[in-house]
């Protein structure tokens, strides 16, 4: 028994070449009988080729010959941040406080607030001194040191200016107030201060010249009316600070528009604004010297 032989089907040199290698026929037996099926070629690619040549890299167009290559960054003239200049820095300073801007109410509301932190300050200070002990009720005294005479006694030669606290330390003990002066120069200064701001007499302790005694007397009914009222005095006076202020700030806005400067409707607008402003300060303010009397008073 032969074995059947594979037949190969032989093409032209001719057809080779324009079929290419890969376009052949080849056919191989299915069976014994010798039937041959042809058999499909494989799908013509293109050979991939291997080159030693270096990869060309992309030509930087962001700088030029100003971009730097270290490797990892590229840096252009475009990626620089230069500092900001003082002249411009003044600039922007300008424009934020423009006087000729209506809607600039930087100088209003620091009056404002100035008027309005003076007015908790004198509230809080008159409470402490309303018959109850309390030490921040004399730290607070402004106490005038005075250096050397003038020659024929014409006063001081200089003067200084220090709160209380930066001068003695306070203490209370019992319905007393303590202080402990820092240097024995500045008792009768600080004597002085009390008795022409307070009309309080201090005590010195006969073996130590530094300490001094405030006595606080008992509060009466009398003395709670009394400082109920210097209470409302000292809020009517804040209180029409803040008039004044707004006041101010009218005749700016008015000036403003007369000089052709800002448009009427946007002097207006501010003017509506300001008085917002005012009113919720006037609120507050009225409010805080109403609940300062009724703590006086039950005091």
């Amino acid at each position: 028994m032969s074995l059947a032989r594979p037949l190969v089907r032989r093409v032209p040199l001719g057809a080779c070449r324009a079929m290419n290698s890969s376009a052949l026929l080849v056919q191989t037996p299915t069976s014994t009988n010798n039937h041959l099926t042809p058999r499909r070629p494989p799908t013509a690619q293109t050979p991939r080729r291997f080159s030693t040549a270096r990869t060309a890299l992309k030509k930087n167009t962001r700088g030029g010959r100003d971009a730097h290559h270290d490797g990892e960054h590229y840096f252009s003239k475009k990626d620089r941040r230069e500092p900001p200049s003082p002249h411009s820095a003044a600039a922007a300073a300008a424009d934020a406080n423009n006087p000729d801007d209506p809607y600039d109410f930087t100088k209003f509301d620091e009056s404002i607030k100035h008027a309005a932190d003076s007015c908790r300050h004198e509230m809080t200070h008159i409470k402490a001194f309303s018959g109850r002990v309390d030490p921040t009720a004399v730290e607070g005294l402004v106490v005038t040191i005075t250096q050397g005479k003038k020659e024929g006694g014409g006063g001081a030669v200089g003067e200084v200016k220090m709160k209380l606290g930066e001068l003695a330390h306070v203490a209370p003990k019992g319905r007393e107030l303590i202080l402990t002066v820092n240097d024995e120069s500045f008792v009768n200064h600080i004597k002085n201060a009390l008795l022409s701001q307070m009309s309080l007499n201090p005590q010195p302790v006969p073996s130590m010249p530094n300490i001094l005694k405030i006595p606080i007397p008992m509060p009466t009914a009398e003395s709670r009316q009394h400082t109920a009222s210097l209470v409302q005095k000292a809020g009517q006076k804040w209180l029409d600070k803040l008039q004044h202020i707004r006041a101010s700030q009218m005749t700016h806005l008015d000036r403003l528009s007369k000089a052709g400067k800002a448009r009427p409707d946007d002097c207006r607008k501010a003017e509506k604004k300001a008085q917002e402003k005012l009113d919720r300060t006037n609120k507050e303010l009225k409010a805080l010297i109403e609940k300062a009397k009724q703590e006086v008073v039950q005091s």
